[in-house]
């Protein structure tokens, strides 16, 4: 088979190496070649395979320069990449982990991390740092729930002042001097259950939930009334004397709070710690038992020794019973506009015929 027959057209693999103009100019080549050798004599003959031979050196050769370039590029490319790892490696002490490998490429040798870098120690400082943080603000937030929810909440009336408190829900509080109440929050109904100190005077709504009051001795459940509570702990019969203006009440010993009574309006009861349950309710006036909340005294069948600690705690003075059977003596009270203090010690001493003096402020009976 001749030349003209094996080159009868042009070899994809070469053409397709060339684009736009040059492809043009090659394949104006070959067209030119083959004319020649078709139409020219002997002497002026093309030799297709010299021309064939030529045009794909011109490829060889376009081949190698591109292949060159991008070796020089892929070489610039892993030396920058080998510094940086090298510089990494400086700065983590063993920051890269075993396991690289060499490649060696031309003349210069560069090493790949086939194992993560480990993050950098600022990142794992900030990442302590903020957990740290969020540690410490759960720990504060549940500290502070558990102090708002089982810390008591106290109100307290001063010696010589009266207090008036009332709740979100209408109940009303009203505290004689160096009275207190306690309570916990629970969730905002925790004052339905309370602790009394002293003597107060309740209006509590009818709402349908339980209003309980206890002392020292006594248990106290309303739903919807007016009342006075009286129970010091720093008597020692521990009495609690409940009047009832109007409404509802039970009361129970805290001995036996199964044994309760239920208070008609405008009666009273006690109960103590000598008695499992409360004394039978008695007819009282209303008036001459909430006197203290016009600034009076009302006392009934009650030792000198409870008459002066009530006078202590509404004036904030002293008062000393020297005489031992004179602290026993029983003694009913009424003053409705007491005055001051000395008129007062004046009248009981005119009823229990007994002296009073004072030095620095401080009243001594005898």
């Amino acid at each position: 088979m001749n030349s003209d027959m094996k080159r009868a057209r042009m070899d994809p693999d070469i053409l397709n190496q060339f684009s736009g103009e040059e492809q043009e100019e090659v394949n104006r080549l070959w067209n030119l070649a083959r004319r020649r050798e078709s139409l020219t004599a002997p002497a002026d003959h093309v030799d297709l395979d010299a021309e064939w031979y030529r045009l794909r050196s011109y490829v060889q050769n376009k081949k190698s320069r591109s292949a060159n370039e991008v070796g020089r590029a892929d070489n610039v490319g892993k030396t920058e990449e080998a510094v940086k790892v090298e510089e990494v490696g400086k700065a983590e002490g063993s920051g890269v982990a075993a396991g690289l490998k060499t490649a060696s490429i031309g003349k210069k040798t560069v090493n790949r991390s086939t194992l993560k870098i480990q993050p950098s120690r600022k990142r794992e400082h900030v990442l302590r740092t903020y957990a740290f943080i969020f540690s410490l603000a759960a720990l504060l937030l549940g500290g502070f729930i558990l102090w708002y929810l089982f810390v008591p909440v106290s109100v307290q009336a001063p010696r010589g002042e009266y207090v008036s408190y009332e709740w979100s829900d209408g109940v009303r509080v009203e505290l004689n001097s160096g009275s207190t109440i306690t309570w916990n929050r629970s969730f905002g109904n925790g004052h339905n259950n309370l602790q009394l100190h002293g003597e107060a005077y309740f209006e509590v709504p009818s709402t349908g939930n339980p209003f309980v009051v206890q002392t020292t001795s006594a248990r106290i459940e309303v739903l919807g009334t007016r009342f006075n509570v009286r129970s010091w702990s720093d008597d020692p019969d521990k009495r609690t004397t409940l009047t009832l203006i109007d409404g509802e009440v039970s009361l129970a010993s805290l001995k036996q709070p199964e044994h309760h009574i239920v208070l008609p309006p405008g009666h009273s009861s006690q109960v103590d710690i000598h008695n499992s349950s409360p004394h039978d309710p008695e007819p009282v006036d209303t008036d001459q038992a909430l006197a203290w909340r016009d600034y009076g005294f009302y006392f009934s069948a009650i030792p000198m020794s409870e008459v002066a600690s009530e006078l202590e705690r509404r004036y904030d003075t002293n008062i000393t019973i020297e005489n031992e059977s004179l602290s026993r003596r029983t003694l009913t009270v009424f003053l409705p506009r007491p005055g001051d203090l000395e008129n007062i010690v004046e009248s009981i001493c005119f009823v229990t015929d007994c002296r009073y003096s004072q030095e620095n402020g401080h009243i001594f009976i005898y």
